[in-house]
């Protein structure tokens, strides 16, 4: 009987394993993640940190979050700026993205979903905090993203 609890346990384990995001702190991010078709073509100006938002327009909890992140950017300055990636089609959603460009946000393509692949992105809105050097510095869903966040991350710098 113990060894059935164990294999159970162990077996989710497994599984749990298997769902969760690629993305680890600490590690670089991929250059190519930059090298995307630009909504507009406009690009957020450089910035210390980057937000990066893996994004769906009809997501109403993507929605929510993208409001929020945006008030986080805002205060920020030019320390901090937004990409939204998503791997809708342009026409779809540059409708519904376009009113939130401007000099700190972009939006980025990812057509065919490969860096949501190589990043494993399985859920979201997921978003990743980097610096300049594209080194990770914070993940997980978009909705934990806070000023405590980014203030401990300011701090640990």
């Amino acid at each position: 009987m113990k060894r059935l609890i164990l294999c159970t346990i162990l077996a989710l384990m497994t599984i749990s394993d298997g769902v969760c995001q690629s993305v680890i702190v600490g590690d670089k991010l991929p250059s190519t993640i930059f090298q995307r078709r630009w909504l507009m073509d406009i690009q957020p100006d450089e910035a210390d940190y980057t937000c990066i938002l893996f994004y769906h327009s009809e997501s109403g909890l993507c929605q929510r979050v993208l409001n929020k992140v945006k008030t986080i950017v805002e205060e920020y300055g030019s320390s901090l700026n937004l990409v939204i990636i998503t791997k809708e089609r342009y026409d779809k959603a540059g409708v519904t993205l376009t009113e939130h460009l401007d000099d700190r946000v972009g939006v980025a393509f990812d057509e065919g979903g490969r860096l949501f692949k190589q990043l494993g992105v399985s859920f979201i809105p997921f978003c990743v905090v980097c610096d300049k050097k594209r080194r990770t510095l914070w993940c997980g869903n978009g909705a934990m993203f806070t000023r405590d966040v980014m203030n401990n991350i300011l701090t640990t710098q």
